[in-house]
């Protein structure tokens, strides 16, 4: 097999997009080895450069074929929010630097999604190869954090270059093995990625694939719920109080909807999970009673971040037009001096209030009308993944999630599977 081969064979988009699933859930542990310990820079790089290629690879094709892409409206709303903060960053003249790091962090993810809403005629397997393909992908990596974790410990990860300053990082720099809860002394449970937070995101996304993709093989579903007992015992593991009270709220609306078909059909279960749940928290409380408190409600950490986000909305009404690129987390220390700057007047701690800061009412509307359109769209689709976007965009309100931008290209990658333009045209032209 010649070079001219294996590129025609492997640099295509069936090609990327299953590179994308398969490693995008290791890809903090690649990146990080690649950038400190083989110093390469600007390792991390590669999905951007990805990303970029798809988009060629689509205008190609569709040249190719001499046929227009059909868009609809959220479409054309996807591109009204990408030349309005284009336009905004013209007028306030941001350096080239600051459009890159915009991009990456605040557009990336709506990119990949509008450009795979298109490509649908040039993958060759039906939507349930694919979330296979990223189940398989993600299990290894989950059952490698589970080695980490509890039979290495995390100190295996200094030999891949992280970081053994504990809860110590920049987002220039290397993370650490762990992040833990203050005055408790508990490790949060990270895996190989960058924060808890990060963490919780993928599991929730992997959750709702997981039930999607299993509820309607009865031989499975013991081992469905099973693995979703479990992801959920991982997430309440990285203390990350937005996604906890996601899910307690989610499975109790889950449960009094159907409460009639629960105590018909699944008493024993529900009994069991109930008898179980008692269990681990009894063995729990009993392990850090002392520190219970710190470790479910972190009061300073909570004050922190509400402090944040009344900063960040008093910089939004003083400032009613915009502040424009790069003027909040996690952008602003990468493009600013940040020397003589508290990070509380950069870091709302809020997706949505950091849209609210930097590109004013037109920017958030247009992002919450895109984000609405997707998650009406999916509810229709898959109950599941419905509920894990949700939970998602839940976090947003006390976090910045989407800042994970590898986790941030995999969901929504998986979105456009659901939503994507169903084209008839003949590809062997």
């Amino acid at each position: 097999m010649n070079l001219i081969s294996i590129i025609k064979r492997y640099i295509n988009f069936e090609g990327i997009f299953k590179f994308f699933l398969i490693i995008l859930p290791f890809h903090v542990v690649i990146s990080v080895f690649l950038q400190y310990k083989l110093w390469i820079p600007g390792a991390w790089l590669y999905k951007e450069f990805l990303v970029f290629l798809l988009w060629i690879l689509l205008v190609f094709e569709f040249y190719k074929l001499d046929k227009k892409p059909e868009f609809d409206k959220l479409d054309y709303l996807i591109f009204a929010y990408f030349w309005y903060l284009i336009l905004i960053s013209l007028i306030k003249f941001y350096s080239l630097k600051a459009i890159i790091y915009w991009w990456r962090y605040d557009f990336e993810f709506l990119l990949i999604f509008l450009i795979s809403r298109h490509w649908s005629f040039l993958l060759k397997q039906k939507l349930s190869y694919y979330i296979r393909l990223f189940l398989i992908s993600a299990w290894i990596a989950i059952i490698i954090w589970i080695i980490v974790r509890f039979i290495t410990w995390e100190w295996i990860l200094v030999y891949f270059w992280f970081s053994p300053h504990l809860s110590n990082w920049s987002i220039t720099e290397w993370p650490p093995i762990y992040h833990w809860v203050e005055w408790a002394y508990v490790r949060r449970f990270q895996w190989i990625f960058d924060w808890p937070n990060q963490a919780a995101f993928f599991l929730i996304l992997f959750s709702g694939l997981i039930f999607h993709y299993m509820k309607h093989k009865k031989d499975q579903l013991f081992y469905m719920y099973f693995i979703l007992f479990f992801n959920f015992g991982l997430i309440f593991l990285t203390y990350t109080r937005s996604a906890l009270l996601w899910i307690l709220l989610s499975l109790f609306f889950i449960f009094i909807l159907n409460i009639k078909l629960f105590l018909k059909k699944f008493l024993k279960e529900c009994v069991f999970a109930i008898v179980l749940i008692s269990i681990l928290w009894t063995i729990f409380y009993v392990r850090y009673w002392w520190s219970l408190w710190e470790i479910v409600w972190r009061a300073s950490s909570t004050k922190w971040h509400y402090e944040r986000m009344i900063i960040g909305f008093k910089q939004f009404t003083s400032n009613p037009l915009w502040s424009g690129l790069a003027s909040s987390w996690p952008w602003y220390r990468l493009v600013h001096d940040t020397k003589w700057i508290d990070e509380k007047n950069f870091i709302p701690e809020s997706w949505y209030i950091q849209q609210l800061v930097e590109w004013w009412i037109i920017g958030f509307m247009l992002f919450i009308i895109i984000i609405a359109i997707i998650a009406f769209t999916i509810y229709n689709l898959s109950m599941p993944l419905f509920f894990s976007l949700m939970a998602v965009l839940a976090m947003n309100m006390l976090l910045h999630t989407f800042e994970a931008s590898y986790i941030s290209i995999l969901l929504f990658m998986i979105l456009w599977l659901f939503m994507k333009k169903n084209y008839k045209f003949n590809t062997n032209k």
